[in-house]
């Protein structure tokens, strides 16, 4: 970027009322998530699966048809412990922070990572969901999204003691039937409380300035 552009985005910056984030892999890649790349991560993460089911990369791990659903839930929770519940806010994200400053913001995403929200920025719609929720894998519409993050750390010990066994799928506190997570799919459930205050920040700054496409 010249300097000349410089100045003009800060300018643009300083005048917002409101800034919009749009996001999606690019991001998750340059913080070392990349759901396409057959390499080193791959094995360090998902252990002993990668070979017994020829898994090439994260992206077709969470789409592969398993034997049986221990083995599934193994690879969510080994994926889930290692880029979610142990993240740390990179240096990526600390600069769209320091960007957003304190302006009003909200975030657009199509990364299912959560990792927005995990570094603080709660004003956020993740248009394909994420892989902390899980919803009924018989009634994905009516029994709601269960909230995961816990589950999986659970799975993920049990994995690792070599303690777990079909009792530990996660089910639904409704009717008993298996989890799915809520993710871009046929059960998917978009989060209408993150679509509600998406339409509601649009309709606040709607004929104010704000800067969007702030795109990652």
């Amino acid at each position: 970027m010249t300097n000349k552009a410089a100045k003009i985005a800060k300018q643009w910056l300083d005048d917002a009322d409101a800034i919009l984030v749009t996001a999606s892999n690019v991001l998750s890649i340059s913080e070392g998530l990349n759901l396409f790349a057959n390499d080193k991560k791959l094995k360090e993460v998902l252990g002993d699966l990668v070979d017994k089911y020829h898994l090439p990369n994260f992206l077709t791990a969470f789409v592969f048809k398993y034997p049986n659903q221990l083995d599934y839930w193994r690879m969510v929770a080994r994926v889930v412990e290692y880029y979610g519940n142990n993240y740390e806010i990179s240096n990526y994200m600390q600069d769209i922070k320091k960007i957003i400053g304190n302006k009003s913001y909200f975030v657009w995403t199509s990364n299912i990572d959560h990792h927005f929200a995990l570094a603080g920025l709660t004003n956020l719609f993740e248009i394909e969901g994420n892989w902390f929720e899980g919803v009924c894998s018989n009634h994905p519409a009516e029994h709601g999204v269960h909230y995961l993050a816990s589950k999986l750390h659970e799975i993920y010990e049990k994995d690792q003691a070599g303690t777990l066994t079909e009792a530990d799928i996660p089910k639904c506190d409704e009717c008993g039937a298996p989890l799915a997570l809520n993710m871009a799919g046929e059960d998917f459930q978009i989060n209408q409380k993150q679509v509600q205050a998406f339409q509601d920040f649009i309709q606040k700054y709607e004929d104010k300035k704000w800067l969007y496409n702030f795109s990652c």
